[in-house]
C-alpha cells in the first residue's frame, strides 16, 4: 500500500494527540507505523493503521514509551547536575586548600587564592547546592507519582 503525505501527517497528528511529544520518538514511531502500513496487503488505510497501532501494543503502550523516555531524561538531568556539583565543589575545595597552603608557607598570592576560594564558596557552591537540593526534591516528587 502506498502512503500519501496526508496519511503521514494523519499518523503524526494522532501520535501527538495521544501524548507523544518527543520528536525523535515520534519520528521513529511514524516510520515504524508507515513501514507496517506499506507492507499491508490491502487498500484500507484506516484498517492498516489500526493494525499497526495494535502491533505496537496500542496507544497506552505508546504513552508508556513517552513516559519512560521522560523519566530517563529526568534521571539524566539529576545525574548531570550532581556530577556538575561535585566537580564544582572539588574545584572550590582545591582552591581553598591551595590558598591555605600558600598562606602557611607565606608564599605570594595566598590572600588572592583564599579570597577567590571563599567568594566561590559563598556565591557559587552554596547557592548551587541549595538549587540542587530544591530541584532534587521536585524531581523526587515527580518520580514518586509515576
Amino acid at each position: 500500500m502506498m502512503l500519501t503525505d496526508e496519511n503521514i501527517e494523519y499518523i503524526a497528528t494522532n501520535l501527538k494527540f495521544y501524548g507523544i511529544t518527543d520528536n525523535t520518538l515520534k519520528e521513529d514511531l511514524t516510520d515504524h507505523i508507515c513501514t507496517h502500513i506499506e507492507c499491508y496487503n490491502g487498500n484500507d488505510f484506516e484498517k492498516a493503521y489500526q493494525e499497526a497501532i495494535q502491533n505496537l501494543g496500542g496507544y497506552i503502550s505508546l504513552q508508556n514509551m513517552q513516559k519512560n523516555l521522560n523519566e530517563k531524561k529526568l534521571i539524566h538531568t539529576i545525574l548531570a547536575r550532581k556530577r556538575t556539583f561535585y566537580l564544582f565543589s572539588t574545584f572550590n575545595i582545591m582552591l581553598l586548600a591551595l590558598g591555605m597552603l600558600f598562606k602557611l608557607n607565606q608564599w605570594p598570592y595566598a590572600s588572592i587564592l583564599l579570597a577567590s576560594g571563599f567568594s566561590l564558596l559563598i556565591f557559587g557552591t552554596i547557592p548551587f547546592a541549595l538549587y540542587n537540593k530544591y530541584q532534587l526534591s521536585k524531581q523526587k516528587i515527580i518520580l514518586k507519582n509515576r
